[in-house]
C-alpha cells in the first residue's frame, strides 16, 4: 500500500478526517500494515495491552467475549475503515474482550505513542477519541455491572430491547362500531380472546372491546345486547408502535390502567398486546402491581406495595432492563400509589373544603425514582390558605394518611399545604431574582400533578421554563448552586470516600454522581427552553435539536450510575437492610472503578465548562 493510498484512506476515517493532511501523513508515515489470516487471535481478553491501535483496511474482525457454557458471545464486527484496540491502548488495561480476524484481514498499525502525540497535539480530535472511548468504556462496564449483580445468562432474552411487534401473536379480530354487542362478544368467544378492536368504516380503529366492558358496561347495566358495540367500547385506543420495545407498552398499559394495547406498524393496525403476553415474555410484570394498587379498597391494604416493588425490581433487573426504565417503573407504581392514597383518604375525611392539587417533584417528577424510600411531594390549595383555616386542617389530615401509607410526605407539620397562587407568584420572584429559592430548588422545574388542576400547574412550569430561559441572571445562579456540589475526586483522581461515621469508606452515589448530572443537564435545558421534565427527555432535545456535543456521553454516565445505584439498593434489600444511595468503590472491579471515575471527570468537566460560561467561579475540588 502506497504512501499516498494510505494518506488518502485513513482521511476518510472519522475523526481522524479532522486533522490536517500533514498531521495524517506523519501518523502514516509511522505506522505499518499487519497482515491476520483467518481465524488469527490478535487480541487476547486479559491479555496484553494493545501496543497499536488497528484500523481495517481490508476483511473484518470480530470482538468476542467467552460464555461459560464454552462457546461465544459476539460483542461486535469491525470492517473496512473501523478501528480496534482504542480502549486498552488509552487505559494502559488489558483488552476487555478476545479480538480475531474472521477473515483474511489487513490492518494498519498506528503505535500507541504515535497515536497519543497525535492527541496531545491536536484537541478537536482527542475530543472526539475520548468520546468514542469513554461511549466504550461505560457500555462494556454496564454489561460487566449488570451481569455481575443480576447472575445473567448471555442467552437471556431483554424484555425492554425486544421490539414489541415480535408479542404479536396472531392476525388482528376487529368488529365494526355498528355491530352488535350480542354479535361482538360472540366473535370474541369463537376466537378465545379477551378484547376485539372496533373500527369505522374505513376500517380505522377507534375503540377496544374487552370482557371487561362486556361485564361492567353491558351485563352489569342490564344493556340491550342488540345496541351497538360502539355504545360499550373503550375510547380513545392507546397504541405503541410495532418497532418499539416492550418497554413502552409496559408504560402506557400503567400509566392509563389498562391491560391491553394496540400495535400499529407503518400506520396501520397489526394486532393486540396484553399484559399476559408481557408477563409470558418476562415472567412477571409491573402492571400486575399497579391493579392491586388500584384494586386496594383501604390504606393498609397497600403496606405490601413496597416490598412487591422490589421483588418487580429485582425480576426486571435480573431480565436485563436498563436502569432508566426501571426507574420509570418505580415512578408509575409511586404516581399510582400516592393517587390512590389520596382517594382513600378522601373516601374518609370527605372532599377537601376547596379544591386540592396534590404534586410530586424531583425524582419523582423527572421518573427517576429508586429503590430508596420516600417521595417528594406537596400540596398546593385554591385561594388563601391561613394559619387554622379549614384546608390547613384538612391538609395536615392527609398528611397523616399519606405518612401511614408506603409513601412520605416531607412537608413539615403546619406547613404541608400551600396557597397555589401565592407559590406561583414567589416561584415568580425567585426566577426574577426578587425573593429567596424556595426549599425544593430546582427540582421545581420537574413537578408534576398527581391530582387536582393538573393544566393550572402545568402552566405555571411553562411558564417558569420561559422565564429561566430569558434570565442568565438566573441561570448563572442556577450554575453556582452546581458547582457546590462537585463530584468526589481527590489528587490525581483519585476517589473522595467518607473517612468516618456511618457511611466511612463510602460515595453518596447520588448526590455526588448522579444529581450533579442532572443539574447541569437542567441548565442546558433552560438555556433552549427545553420543556420535558425527565433528564433523558431533556438529553434526547440537546442532542436532536441543539446537536449538544456531549448528550451521548452524559445519557451513559447516568445510565451507569442508576444501574449501580439500582444494585447496590438490591443487594441491600437482599441482605435484609434498608436501601441508601453509599457505596463502597472497594467493592467494584477495577474497570467499574474506572467507569466510575470516568463519570466523575465528566462532572468536573462539565461544570468547569459552566462556570467558564457563566463567570461563576468553580469552588477547589
Amino acid at each position: 500500500m502506497l504512501l499516498q493510498d494510505t494518506i488518502a484512506f485513513l482521511g476518510r476515517i472519522h475523526p481522524l478526517d479532522l486533522l490536517p493532511a500533514s498531521a495524517i501523513e506523519e501518523l502514516c508515515r509511522k505506522a505499518g500494515l499487519e497482515y491476520f489470516r483467518r481465524g488469527t487471535r490478535i487480541l487476547e481478553r486479559g491479555g496484553d495491552v494493545a501496543g497499536h491501535l488497528f484500523v481495517v483496511v481490508r476483511g473484518t474482525v470480530c470482538l468476542f467475549l467467552d460464555a461459560d457454557d464454552g462457546g461465544e458471545v459476539v460483542v461486535d464486527y469491525r470492517g473496512e475503515g473501523e478501528y480496534f484496540g482504542l480502549l486498552s491502548l488509552i487505559s494502559d488495561e488489558a483488552p476487555r474482550s478476545h479480538v480475531r480476524a474472521e477473515q483474511d484481514t489487513i490492518a494498519l498499525e498506528i503505535p500507541k505513542q504515535a497515536l497519543r502525540d497525535m492527541l496531545d497535539a491536536h484537541p478537536a480530535v482527542s475530543d472526539r477519541f475520548l468520546k468514542a472511548y469513554f461511549l466504550e468504556l461505560i457500555d462494556k462496564t454496564y454489561e460487566e455491572t449488570r451481569r455481575r449483580s443480576s447472575g445473567l445468562s448471555n442467552g437471556h432474552r431483554v424484555l425492554f430491547a425486544t421490539p414489541v411487534g415480535e408479542l404479536v401473536r396472531r392476525e388482528p379480530v376487529s368488529a365494526r362500531a355498528s355491530t352488535s354487542i350480542q354479535a361482538a362478544a360472540r366473535r370474541m368467544a369463537e376466537n378465545g380472546i379477551s378484547s376485539l378492536v372496533v373500527t369505522d368504516r374505513s376500517a380505522t380503529p377507534i375503540g377496544i372491546l374487552t370482557d371487561r366492558d362486556l361485564r361492567e358496561k353491558a351485563v352489569a347495566e342490564g344493556r340491550d345486547l342488540s345496541q351497538p358495540v360502539s355504545t360499550i367500547m373503550s375510547s380513545p385506543i392507546i397504541h405503541v408502535d410495532a418497532g418499539e420495545p416492550c418497554s413502552e407498552a409496559l408504560f402506557k398499559m400503567m400509566r392509563h390502567n389498562i391491560h391491553h394495547v394496540l400495535v400499529t406498524e407503518a400506520g396501520k393496525f397489526r394486532g393486540m398486546v396484553t399484559n399476559h403476553d408481557l408477563m409470558v415474555q418476562q415472567g412477571s410484570s409491573p402492571t400486575l402491581l399497579v391493579r392491586k394498587v388500584l384494586e386496594s379498597i383501604r390504606l393498609e391494604h397497600l403496606e405490601d406495595a413496597p416490598e412487591r416493588l422490589e421483588a418487580t425490581v429485582a425480576v426486571l433487573s435480573r431480565e436485563g432492563a436498563r436502569a432508566h426504565n426501571i426507574s420509570r417503573v418505580i415512578t408509575e407504581v409511586a404516581r399510582k400509589l400516592v393517587d390512590r392514597t389520596a382517594a382513600l383518604a378522601e373516601a374518609e375525611l370527605g372532599p377537601p373544603p376547596v379544591p386540592l392539587t396534590v404534586l410530586l417533584y424531583g425524582e419523582a417528577g423527572r421518573s427517576e425514582l429508586s429503590l430508596r424510600r420516600g417521595l417528594e411531594l406537596a400540596l398546593a390549595a385554591e385561594g388563601a390558605v391561613d394559619p387554622g383555616s379549614p384546608i390547613g386542617d384538612y391538609a395536615r389530615r392527609l398528611r397523616g394518611r399519606f405518612a401511614e401509607a408506603p409513601v412520605s410526605a416531607p412537608c413539615e407539620e403546619g406547613e404541608c399545604v400551600s396557597s397555589l397562587s401565592a407559590w406561583a407568584e414567589s416561584l415568580r420572584g425567585w426566577v426574577a431574582g426578587e425573593g429567596p429559592p424556595p426549599p425544593a430548588g430546582a427540582d421545581l422545574f420537574e413537578m408534576s400533578a398527581i391530582s387536582g388542576d393538573v393544566r393550572a400547574l402545568e402552566r405555571l412550569r411553562h411558564e417558569l421554563v420561559e422565564a429561566a430561559a430569558a434570565s442568565e441572571d438566573f441561570r448563572a445562579r442556577l450554575v453556582a448552586a452546581a458547582l457546590a456540589n462537585p463530584p468526589p475526586l481527590g489528587f490525581l483522581g483519585r476517589l473522595v470516600v467518607a473517612t468516618s461515621g456511618e457511611h466511612r469508606n463510602e460515595l453518596d452515589l447520588y448526590r455526588k454522581g448522579i444529581l450533579p448530572l442532572v443539574d447541569v443537564v437542567r441548565v442546558l435545558a433552560l438555556e433552549k427552553g427545553i420543556v420535558p421534565r425527565s433528564t433523558r427527555g431533556r438529553l434526547h432535545e440537546l442532542r436532536s435539536a441543539h446537536d449538544y456535543a456531549h448528550s451521548d456521553e452524559i445519557e451513559n454516565a447516568l445510565e451507569y450510575l442508576h444501574t449501580l445505584r439500582i444494585h447496590q439498593q438490591l443487594a441491600r434489600l437482599e441482605a435484609g437492610e434498608p436501601p441508601d444511595d453509599f457505596l463502597d468503590p472497594e467493592t467494584l472491579s477495577n474497570g467499574e472503578r474506572k467507569s466510575l471515575k470516568e463519570a466523575f471527570q465528566l462532572v468536573a468537566v462539565l461544570h468547569d465548562s459552566l462556570a467558564r460560561r457563566y463567570g461563576v467561579r468553580s469552588p477547589d475540588r
